[in-house]
């Protein structure tokens, strides 16, 4: 039969349910044949023994206990007193080495807060695991310098941090305290050889230009597409509220509700959005002529590059005097980056996959407030995230194979990547691989504990 406790050389005497915890009386069945601290065997005799609580990993959705007499020893050599050694179980932190996984494995998926919650246990616990456990592996963890260097930053913590992606092969690099040129410098300058890098793709940042000047010369810098078009966008929605500001409340209310509209390009709209939007155009023609100049920024980008370049530096004359304040900040932008956003079309390498990254990195932000710098690093780093719902159905699609998403399992209530299904007293439960091992699901979950003989 399986063992509940599930631990080398333990065995279960008893289990009861206290406050809605679950609490296994057990025992170390293996004695030592020699002191621990001389060394001398067969010199020991029994000392009495000691009653000691290990917080054990979820069982059922509750809290778990191991309480465990332990035997104390005594040796007639040195007159030295120990307790048995104990295998399976952290005795300084008082938590089964299961336990201990549990929460290593959480506090990258989860809020400390609710992983302390699904323990019964003070978030302190967690956050004091979690924190020896990122420190260990932020210390063993060597970043690489990719072929095709993704680099952005994020607003963490009241600070701007720069994050370095490979976004040939979409995955993080590193995310660093700053964005600061002489940070960069000191990441960069730790790979003596460079020489495999192929280029880089940036926002509109100037130190990241220097950097990459001073540290791979001649090699493409390249501003992408979307860098561009946000600022279209964001000309357009200067040039809507300016002028929502001598409309009525009513029609400032209906053109906040329709902004989307101009967004969008003109051949992606449906009928019924080509209908709405061609009435506020043609009763607002500085709007339309917004539109049409955001219209025209994605067109050159669909041009050869020879018509490109032609294109791209007639269109600072296109626009119209009442539109110049409006669209200054994107003019000024591809005069001053010019080289790098044209690089664009000689290698079609996008950032958005940094930009994602910039989002999850607020998202574990929100998730637990006070998170350091270094957690959020380490959810950055070392979560073994999956891709969306959207980028898996393409992989199922292109590929026929089926990812499984991220679950919670029944039993301990953890986040995983690997779970499996699991049929008893006419229903089905998703399980973690090692509550699977560690109870009968044969026997279903409605006949109470499970057997520990």
């Amino acid at each position: 039969m399986t063992d509940i406790l599930d631990l080398p050389g333990w065995k279960a005497l008893s289990a009861s349910t206290e406050d809605g915890r679950l609490v296994i009386e057990g025992e170390y069945t293996k004695q030592p044949d020699a002191c621990q601290l001389c060394g001398v065997i067969g010199a020991l005799y029994k000392h009495g023994p000691r009653a000691i609580t290990f917080m054990d990993s979820p069982v059922r959705g509750s809290p778990a206990r191991v309480a465990a007499k332990v035997q104390r020893y005594k040796c007639r050599e040195c007159g030295g007193t120990f307790l048995q050694p104990l295998e399976g179980v952290e005795v300084e932190r008082r938590m089964t080495k299961r336990c201990l996984q549990y929460i290593q494995e959480q506090c990258l998926r989860d809020t400390f807060q609710r992983v302390a919650e699904h323990l019964g246990c003070d978030e302190k616990t967690v956050r004091n695991v979690a924190s020896d456990y990122i420190d260990a592996k932020h210390e063993a963890y060597k970043p690489y310098l990719p072929e095709w260097i993704g680099l952005d930053e994020t607003h963490l913590n009241k600070v701007m941090r720069a994050i370095i992606t490979d976004v040939d092969k979409n995955r993080p690099v590193d995310l660093l305290p700053d964005r600061d040129k002489p940070t960069l410098m000191a990441w960069f300058g730790q790979f003596p050889d460079r020489s495999h890098v192929k280029g880089l793709t940036i926002d509109m940042w100037g130190p990241y230009r220097d950097v990459a000047g001073l540290m791979f010369k001649d090699l493409p810098v390249v501003i992408d597409k979307f860098h561009v078009v946000k600022k279209a966008n964001e000309s357009i929605e200067r040039t809507r509220v300016r002028l929502g500001k001598t409309q009525t409340a009513g029609v400032r209310r209906n053109w906040m509700r329709s902004k989307a509209l101009l967004r969008m390009r003109y051949r992606d709209l449906s009928e019924k959005q080509r209908f709405n939007l061609d009435m506020w155009l043609a009763n607002e023609p500085e709007v339309a002529e917004a539109y049409r100049l955001k219209e025209r920024l994605y067109d050159i980008y669909e041009m050869p590059k020879r018509f490109a370049i032609k294109a791209f530096d007639s269109y600072p004359e296109t626009v119209p005097a009442g539109l110049k304040k409006d669209f200054h900040e994107l003019t000024r932008a591809m005069k001053n980056w010019r080289k790098e956003i044209l690089n664009y079309f000689d290698h079609p390498i996008t950032n958005a996959y940094t930009e994602a990254v910039n989002g999850v990195a607020k998202v574990e932000n929100r998730m637990g407030r006070g998170y350091s710098f270094e957690v959020i690093r380490a959810r950055i780093l070392f979560n073994e995230r999956l891709p969306s719902a959207r980028t898996q159905r393409a992989k199922v699609a292109a590929s026929k194979t089926k990812e499984k998403p991220m679950t919670r399992c029944e039993w301990c209530l953890g986040l995983f990547t690997f779970i499996e299904r699991h049929e008893s007293g006419g229903r089905i439960f998703t399980v973690c691989p090692t509550c699977h091992r560690r109870f009968h699901m044969e026997e279903g979950f409605s006949h109470g504990l499970p057997s520990t003989t």
